[in-house]
């Protein structure tokens, strides 16, 4: 029998994920870039790991919403879609080999237009020739905060705004929060100057198209939290391996395939061949 604050929070569990996971965070990573812009070191630093573990609130949070409003039972049931694998090899290639794509069509493209440069890749300047070994041990170390990632972004509030909006919708809002959650990390790697309003705009903006992708595989793969999980580390492993674009082309391409996706699956679902995964709670 649920309590009066257990339907409180089960009314209001989207709203909630959404404060908690930013002000736990934030609460962390504003202080840490704040000391950097200084000049200074903290424990808090998120590629420390007081820093480090703040990237798994999302999943955290929805651990916690979810023990609040169903127990051990709603734990269990959040977890449940990791075991969700049985989908076609083309979302296996999709998810790990997007980014690398993306990232190679993006390069050619500004070679044509004759915007020709050098993209340093994190693991070529620490190993050299030995780059691409690494690659391996990238996904491994990744897999656990992308998972808990993904574990409150898909896999706890899109499920749940996709039981009130549209995938389209769903996609945008979880889109403008995760984008949010995002900006002091891009503060504090240097991504975006600390003043840079405009660009704290544009980089919100810029999480819609990726948001749709996500949530065109996690529905076409049945709610698989595997699948959006391997595709978080395919973005991180282009990341590390090739490094990233100085120029805007890439995100352009992200934007056109989020229109194609959202042109030819509709925006009900973002799938012709499967309704959008539906969820109690």
């Amino acid at each position: 029998m649920k309590t009066n604050s257990s339907n409180w929070i089960t009314r209001h569990q989207i709203l909630l994920f959404f404060l908690l996971t930013l002000a736990i965070s934030w609460t962390i990573w504003i202080p840490a870039t704040i000391a950097k812009l200084h000049g200074e070191t903290t424990v808090l630093a998120p590629e420390g790991l007081g820093g480090g573990i703040a990237r798994w609130t999302p999943g955290l949070v929805a651990i916690l919403l979810s023990f609040l409003v169903f127990g051990k039972i709603g734990i269990g049931k959040l977890f449940q879609a990791i075991k969700i694998w049985r989908v076609g090899l083309f979302w296996y290639i999709f998810a790990l080999f997007f980014q690398i794509v993306i990232f190679y069509l993006g390069k050619t493209f500004d070679s044509l237009l004759g915007n020709h440069y050098e993209v340093v890749s994190p693991l070529n300047s620490v190993y050299g020739s030995q780059a691409a070994l690494m690659a391996p041990i990238v996904i491994l170390f990744a897999f656990p905060g992308a998972f808990a990632e993904e574990l409150g972004w898909r896999g706890y509030v899109l499920q749940k705004l996709q039981n009130k909006l549209n995938a389209l919708l769903s996609s945008i809002v979880v889109a403008i929060f995760w984008g949010a959650w995002h900006i002091p990390l891009l503060i504090y790697f240097g991504a975006l100057g600390a003043n840079d309003f405009a660009g704290y705009l544009l980089a919100m903006v810029n999480f819609i198209p990726v948001a749709i992708i996500y949530t065109w595989i996690y529905n076409n793969t049945k709610g698989s939290l595997l699948l959006v999980t391997l595709f978080h580390i395919g973005q991180q492993l282009s990341n590390n391996l090739l490094g990233v674009l100085p120029t805007y082309s890439d995100e352009a391409l992200v934007w056109i395939v989020a229109i194609v996706i959202v042109a030819i699956e509709g925006a009900e679902s973002l799938s012709r061949r499967a309704t959008k995964p539906l969820y109690a709670g």
